[in-house]
């Protein structure tokens, strides 16, 4: 078993919160865009924890172990979401989840094409990780490749740390979230 983080863009969790979107956290999408990346090495079984980064600050948002992933349509038609005159997902978020603000974070936000499902915890936009915290977090494709995110040149977390890929946690950096958790 695994543990990554995904990044998710700040606008998209105010439109959750705006939604009363608090979870269960459900579903996690795969695409093959920088903003929503592919799941790639994700498997059954493995933790996916969504975060944010907001003012040089790192919020993690919930946590889902992935119990299935399977094909993104498959699981569109069985929630019954569908696309606003077959726009693009880009197009269609903002509208559906005003227009159906329960479906919250399963509508998907961008091209897509797998779906995490799991069982996941409610989701928090206030859940922010002590920076030296931050700095103990290390991530990589594999262990002996790991290193910790990057900064601005003010020292400051940005969201291109974390963007474009979800980043597997090392095995100490997801024991480390994992007790964080237990705060959650």
């Amino acid at each position: 078993m695994e543990s990554y983080f995904i990044l998710w863009p700040n606008d998209w969790c105010k439109s959750l919160a705006q939604a009363n979107d608090y979870g269960p956290l459900q579903v996690i999408y795969g695409g093959p865009h920088i903003s929503v990346p592919s799941l790639g090495k994700i498997k059954t079984g493995d933790i996916i924890y969504p975060v944010s980064v907001k003012n040089g600050q790192l919020f993690i948002l919930g946590r889902m172990q992935v119990e299935r992933i399977t094909d993104a349509t498959i699981y569109l038609t069985q929630q019954d979401i569908n696309r606003i005159n077959n726009d693009l997902w880009d197009t269609t978020a903002p509208k559906l989840i005003k227009e159906r603000p329960e479906l919250g974070h399963k509508i998907p936000r961008s091209c897509i094409n797998t779906a995490a499902t799991g069982s996941g915890t409610r989701f928090r936009f206030d859940f922010q990780v002590p920076d030296n915290t931050i700095d103990s977090l290390v991530f990589g494709p594999k262990a002996g490749q790991e290193k910790g995110l990057s900064r601005d040149k003010a020292g400051r977390l940005t969201h291109v740390a974390l963007q474009g890929h979800f980043r597997r946690l090392s095995t100490d950096s997801a024991a480390i979230v994992s007790d964080l958790m237990q705060n959650f």
